[in-house]
């Protein structure tokens, strides 16, 4: 079945950049855009303009004629958490700048990402024919990717190839992060909560997660910095080949035990809507040839440490959706029984 019906059109998401701006400058009546635009084009020297996607506490504009954004933002940035991403998941994190405090806004200078943002270009790699790039971004999601000096300068690194993971490389690279305090509790009490809301059809998967939980919290098992909004928003692709050129908005960074969040595989895999999830015809052999990169690329899984990562998986996948609307509708296609 060809999904890319069910998917919103590049227009929708202008509608939606508008309306955050919008929104952005409500909450922020001691500025206005036009002086956001005048001080980013100082700040950048060069001519400016809204970049195509917006956030929805941020208004972000993208210099014409240098590898640069501007963002104003309603919060601070956590520097510290930003960076201990940049050294998880390398060139997939642009580095950013503070710039002090613009009226009621802070202001920071980012490395800009090149592409264009997965929900703007979907209807493209989703559609029927158009596999070779979609296994691409899968692949990418998964594996040491080799990026050409044309992404490489996105990111301020050496104009000579390099590697660069996402997934592997969080396993791979792990800076020093220490476990938030009651992390088993919380998660123990997110499973309790979603038993008592979700159908009862669902309880054996959830008490299956409930009780792996002690595999994730043994000493080995890694705690890392992983994106908790893997939307396709965020996720930027080059549109020709559908190779991941960045990962944006990392204000939603957290310190998790490994794999949580690739429950947001699933944003390359299909589509939601209001009521189900719409998946890629091909979502299975996608899915065998994600888990076959990442453990290709990072090698010397026990046994323990495999199911370990389902886990994290699956508690991913109820985190992230068992507290919405349609939940059971979702997860009976995400996490099937």
């Amino acid at each position: 079945m060809d999904i890319i019906q069910y998917a919103a059109k590049p227009e929708s998401y202008d509608r939606l950049s508008a309306s955050q701006i919008w929104n952005f400058f409500q909450k922020h009546e001691a500025i206005t855009k036009d002086e956001c635009d005048r001080l980013a084009a100082h700040l950048l020297n060069s001519p400016v303009s809204p970049t195509p996607v917006q956030g929805a506490t941020s208004y972000t504009i993208a210099a014409d004629q240098a590898p640069k954004v501007v963002q104003f933002r309603t919060k601070e940035l956590d520097a510290e958490l930003i960076e201990l991403a940049r050294q998880s998941y390398r060139g997939f994190v642009p580095s950013c700048e503070a710039r002090g405090m613009f009226e009621t806004a802070h202001v920071y200078v980012w490395d800009f990402v090149r592409g264009s943002a997965f929900c703007r270009v979907r209807h493209q790699l989703l559609a029927l024919g158009t596999e070779q790039r979609l296994q691409q971004t899968v692949q990418d999601f998964a594996r040491c990717v080799e990026l050409s000096p044309t992404y490489l300068s996105c990111f301020l690194i050496n104009q000579k190839k390099k590697k660069n993971r996402f997934f592997a490389s969080a396993w791979i690279n792990r800076p020093a992060v220490k476990q938030p305090p009651g992390l088993f509790d919380e998660y123990s009490q997110s499973l309790d909560r979603l038993s008592q809301s979700l159908p009862e059809r669902f309880h054996p998967k959830l008490d299956e997660v409930r009780q792996g939980l002690p595999l994730l919290f043994r000493s080995e098992y890694p705690m890392v910095v992983q994106h908790d909004d893997l939307l396709e928003n965020n996720i930027h692709v080059d549109e020709a080949t559908g190779r991941i050129t960045g990962i944006v908005d990392w204000h939603d960074a957290i310190i998790a035990l490994f794999g949580v969040s690739i429950a947001g595989l699933e944003t390359v895999l299909g589509i939601q809507t209001g009521t189900s999830w719409h998946l890629h015809h091909s979502h299975v052999s996608f899915r065998e040839q994600f888990w076959d990169t990442f453990y290709g690329e990072t090698g010397g899984f026990s046994e323990a440490d495999r199911r370990s990562v389902e886990i994290a998986r699956l508690f991913g996948l109820f985190r992230s959706h068992g507290p919405e609307e349609n939940a059971a509708a979702y997860l009976d296609v995400l996490c099937p029984l």
